[in-house]
């Protein structure tokens, strides 16, 4: 329930928790489950077909010191002050002065009222009274849950409704706003001008806009963003050919469209705002307009006569700039995209009393991807309390249309995805960020129980809940909203891939790396006279090889210091590794478990809290011993996973609310500034769009027990399936070259002067993929013949290094019955195309390969090689394909050049 959609006179509704922000407590008992409120005030509910409502009422127990130095007091015109306890972070309501110039103990009413009619009264009820049970009939449409003064004033009128319940068939009750009574909101006439001279200063566009006439996966060239004034004069257009957001102004600022210029339809159903604030417990639209008569569609001539919406932001300004870099990158080795993305940014400027905001869009030349973030400033002078924001509620078309509510419900079309995102190696499972609401306006919607999920909404899980200062601002995180025009499982994942290398281009940098199990000086000056010697450039100290990161002392830090520097005298980066929170530090420390006060029973079962001194301090130690050695690689493992954290002890946050947020920001703001300093990262966590370069391209450790021809099969089969939706740089797979979870003799590559074949087989189909993989151990060769080996793989993946780290297309997945392989596509290259394929059988095979030329951007004939053989010339068939022969040896390897 969106309980901050009622009307209160004072502060605002609050879950689970009293409106002072105490616990729940009613003549001594306590309670988890409620919402506290301070009279007058009122919850409007649209029960639908209801019919039964039940609750325990009350006052809560509360006792305040006024006499805290943290206390805040704001003077109202009848003389009486309200209270507020503030902190550096945080703004809380503690109550209304009384007659006596203290808060009383209140005396309160609480009524409901279900469809204009009073059904229930509890007579006047005061603090300490023990709390009353409520269960009573409802008759279906409006309830109005009501708390109004007892008659003796309204200080420590701290009502509370506990675990109210209301029964319902098939449709559940929504929180509808209270019917606003103020004055009407207009536009002031200088503003109007103002915005009318801006808009009239843009280029003019013609609608409707035209759909793109070449593919941009082949030739994006011509997509370059820009804002527009449209042909009618009253909106701006923000467009790049691919994608483009409508904006009106008048009345108000809201997004009327959203176009998927590439199909030329419209995502949207109707007008929407640009996101929701909940300050101070009191949510406020940004921006937005009222009125409209149907929410399947939208008629350009309706959008004329609505409104403004009362409770909302006004525009005041916007501007129109090039896009900037969102962060600093360091450029100190090799990408295949070594550019940061260009484009255009517009900056919509809204107030409401003394709070502004501006609304950030940019889009981006080249690629149909709109990103979107808010800034929040505090002009007063209190602070203000950001409880919630959502940086999108739009009203899109919905993915299907069914009558009844199936289990799952397929979503709209188009990749949503944020900056805002922990716990999961791949982007779906790390999402937190993307919810996906029905819309109670959408009464002619098929489905009979109105659950379309036909709103995006997106919004951090918890909180944020900070405090902003006088004078101060918030800024969100970014999220990119990426529309398909197909439903092709590789055309979407081409569309994603690409979005990537654009918006965080530092993940394709692609260094190649040994992971080493030691520290011991010698050895590792061994490995790093191997690494130049075959052509590696990194060497990870890895998990077990007694690295400590976290260790401070001026003789540790000289003796890597030195290593460093050999490493760089041989052109080898040195780096290393460090575990954050899948570990147990101590009860001051570690997270709280909201569910039990406690710490354990969270992700990893438990981790410190990263807005403990113990957190800040870990940051700090990372900080020094890059700084102290520097070292230019770091693996982040166990990486912050999310965890939320009940402490209210905790230095750097507040409590529950605010305790995600703020860990977030420790681990982003490490990962930023290892970014601006050329530091390569590997964390197996999704923050690739924080900084980070690589994440796990997923497999199961356990798998390397195995025997090693099986090892092989699986090892392309997790290259081929983690490759739908990342590019081969953003991940990493691994090869144990020792025993790794045991498996014996069958399972282990060391000797490798013994296993060449495997050895040089996990190779090929890793650097085939242009992916990297942690090749684990004391060593990258034990003989001249398999140094030679390693020579030849490395020195023939940096001659291909470009196309190998292109796009990749899935030819056919490893079943173990017949040929598998991929083939990677760049119509900007030379190579055009390289196919990899794969013979996992005993014996050799031929076989003629069907290969899809489309997204090389060949129209006519390939010119196509096997391995350094000669090349022969091919036409492609109408669908850009061509038929190629190919012999594969047994157990082992080809590879195609098209050009």
């Amino acid at each position: 329930m969106q309980i901050s959609l009622g009307l209160q006179t004072y502060s605002a509704p609050v879950k689970n928790r009293a409106v002072t922000g105490g616990a729940l407590s009613i003549a001594g008992v306590s309670y988890g489950i409620g919402i506290g409120v301070h009279s007058r005030s009122s919850l409007k509910i649209k029960v639908s077909d209801s019919r039964k409502f039940t609750a325990k009422i009350g006052v809560n127990d509360s006792e305040v010191d006024l006499q805290s130095k943290s206390l805040t007091t704001i003077p109202l015109t009848d003389g009486k002050r309200l209270f507020y306890e503030i902190s550096d972070s945080r703004k809380q309501f503690v109550g209304l002065e009384g007659e006596d110039g203290k808060i009383d103990q209140g005396g309160v009413v609480f009524m409901l009222v279900n469809n204009g009619k009073e059904i229930y009264n509890s007579g006047v009820m005061y603090a300490g009274d023990r709390a009353k049970e409520v269960e009573i009939e409802i008759d279906r449409g409006i309830l109005e849950m009501i708390v109004e003064d007892g008659g003796d004033g309204k200080s420590g009128d701290h009502a509370v409704w506990i675990d109210p319940k209301i029964d319902y068939f098939e449709i559940p009750p929504i929180m509808v706003a209270y019917d606003y009574t103020g004055e009407k909101l207009e536009q002031s006439k200088e503003v109007d001008k103002k915005l009318k001279g801006l808009l009239g200063k843009l280029p003019k566009i013609e609608t409707p806009l035209k759909q793109p006439e070449v593919d941009w996966l082949i030739d994006n060239s011509h997509a370059k963003a820009n804002v527009y004034r449209s042909d009618n004069g009253k909106d701006v257009i923000l467009t790049n050919g691919l994608v483009a957001r409508v904006f009106r102004l008048f009345p108000n600022l809201a997004t009327v469209d959203f176009m998927n210029q590439m199909t030329g339809e419209s995502l949207l159903r109707s007008v929407s705002n640009e996101g929701v604030l909940t300050i101070d417990g009191k949510e406020i639209a940004i921006g937005g307009l009222t009125g409209q008569p149907e929410y399947a569609y939208t008629l350009m001539e309706w959008i004329d006569d609505l409104g403004i919406d009362p409770n909302s932001f006004l525009i005041k300004d916007f501007e129109v700039k090039n896009l900037s870099d969102r962060l600093e990158w360091k450029r100190v080795r090799w990408a295949s995209n070594p550019q940061m993305p260009t484009g255009k940014e517009i900056v919509f400027t809204l107030t409401k009393d003394d709070i502004l905001v501006k609304v950030h869009y940019a889009l981006y030349d080249g690629l149909p991807t709109l990103s979107k973030w808010i800034e929040v400033t505090n002009n007063g002078d209190l602070m203000v309390q950001l409880n919630r924001f959502k940086l999108e509620q739009l009203a899109m078309v919905e993915g299907e249309s069914l009558v009844d509510v199936p289990v799952h419900f397929e979503k709209p079309n188009i990749h949503v995805e944020t900056d805002y995102a922990f716990g999961a190696m791949q982007q779906k499972t790390s999402d937190k960020t993307t919810f996906w609401e029905t819309d109670p306006r959408y009464t002619s919607q098929t489905n009979y129980a109105m659950q379309l999920p036909a709103i995006l909404e997106v919004r951090p899980p918890l909180g944020p809940n900070v405090g902003i200062a006088p004078g101060e601002s918030f800024t969100s995180f970014r999220v990119w909203e990426t529309p398909f025009d197909s439903y092709d499982k590789e055309r979407k994942g081409l569309f994603i891939r690409k979005m990537y290398r654009t918006i965080s281009p530092w993940t394709t940098e692609n260094p190649i790396f040994l992971h080493l199990t030691t520290t011991d000086p010698v050895k590792i000056k061994k490995a790093i006279d191997q690494c130049a010697e075959v052509g590696y450039e990194m060497i990870i100290l890895s998990f077990g090889s007694g690295l400590n990161m976290e260790k401070e002392s001026p003789e540790y830090y000289a003796k890597f210091r030195d290593l460093v520097n050999y490493g760089k005298s041989k052109g080898v980066e040195l780096g290393g590794y460090s575990l954050l929170s899948s570990r147990w530090i101590s009860e001051d420390v570690d997270v709280i478990n909201p569910k039990t006060g406690k710490r354990g029973g969270m992700i990893f079962g438990s981790s410190p809290c990263l807005c403990s001194d113990w957190g800040y301090d870990y940051f700090r130690k990372i900080k020094s011993f890059f700084k102290e050695t520097g070292m230019s690689v770091f693996e982040n493992d166990g990486s912050y996973p999310g965890n939320v954290c009940a402490s209210t002890l905790h230095t750097y946050h507040n409590g529950l609310e605010d305790s995600q947020w703020k860990q977030y920001a420790q681990i982003q703001g490490l990962y930023k500034w290892m970014r601006s300093e050329g530091i390569y990262m590997n964390v197996p966590d999704f923050y690739v769009n924080s900084g980070t370069n690589k994440t796990g391209i997923g497999y199961r450790e356990v798998n390397w027990s195995l025997p090693r021809e099986r090892q092989l099969v699986l090892g392309r089969q997790n290259i081929y399936d983690g490759l739908w939706k990342t590019i081969p740089s953003m991940s990493w797979t691994f090869v144990p070259l020792t025993e790794y979870h045991g498996g014996g003799k069958a399972a282990t590559l060391e000797p490798l002067s013994e296993h060449l074949d495997d050895y040089e087989g996990h190779m090929m189909q890793n650097y085939g993929a242009g992916v990297q993989a942690c090749y684990r151990g004391p060593r990258l060769y034990d003989t001249p013949k398999t140094k030679a080996v390693v020579a030849n793989v490395i020195n023939w993946y940096k001659k291909y290094r470009e196309i190998l780290n292109s796009d990749v297309l899935h030819l056919r997945r490893p079943s173990g019955r017949d040929w598998d392989g991929i083939m990677h596509v760049n119509p900007n290259l030379k190579e055009k195309g390289l196919v990899m394929v794969f013979n996992p059988l005993g014996e050799d095979m031929e076989r003629e390969l069907e290969l899809p030329l489309y997204y090389t951007g060949l129209t006519s004939f390939a010119m196509v090689r096997e391995k350094e053989g000669a090349s022969k010339r091919y036409k492609l068939d109408r669908d850009y394909s061509i038929k190629v022969k190919v012999r594969i040896p047994a157990n082992s390897y080809s590879w195609l050049v098209i050009e």
